[in-house]
């Protein structure tokens, strides 16, 4: 499966592609929302991994940014970010996320969570 990684920390994205890609998936990379939107113009993930504080554009402006386009609304979502209060994981489910993890993670966690909402 294609990952995009949404994060503007290079070492957080670094970390959640070694994840993946031990486990023979690929991943892109983007460092914010807006530049999430433009990969998205040019190629279609099976997932995207996304967090929420990022200047330009956060996560939650990208969400509602991705609902407006019918091909990308149906990619899986799955928030990742260090905010874990109950009104933001209801706001980005609201949004279309599909899985809400915090920071710090482990990567089974991870991968159990990706396998729970996209099978891989």
């Amino acid at each position: 499966m294609n990952f995009l990684c949404v994060d503007d920390s290079a070492t957080l994205r670094k970390i959640v592609s070694m994840s993946l890609t031990q486990i023979g998936h690929t991943v892109s990379e983007a460092e914010n929302g807006k530049l999430a939107l433009q990969a998205l113009a040019v190629q279609k993930p099976d997932c995207i991994i996304l967090d929420i504080n990022m200047p330009e554009m956060g996560g939650i402006e990208f969400l509602e940014e991705r609902a407006k386009t019918p091909a990308w609304k149906s990619i899986p979502v799955i928030v990742l970010t260090t905010q874990d209060e109950e009104p933001l994981r209801a706001k980005a489910m609201g949004l279309g996320a599909n899985g809400f993890l915090a920071k710090p993670f482990q990567k089974e966690q991870l991968q159990a969570t990706i396998k729970q909402i996209v099978g891989a």
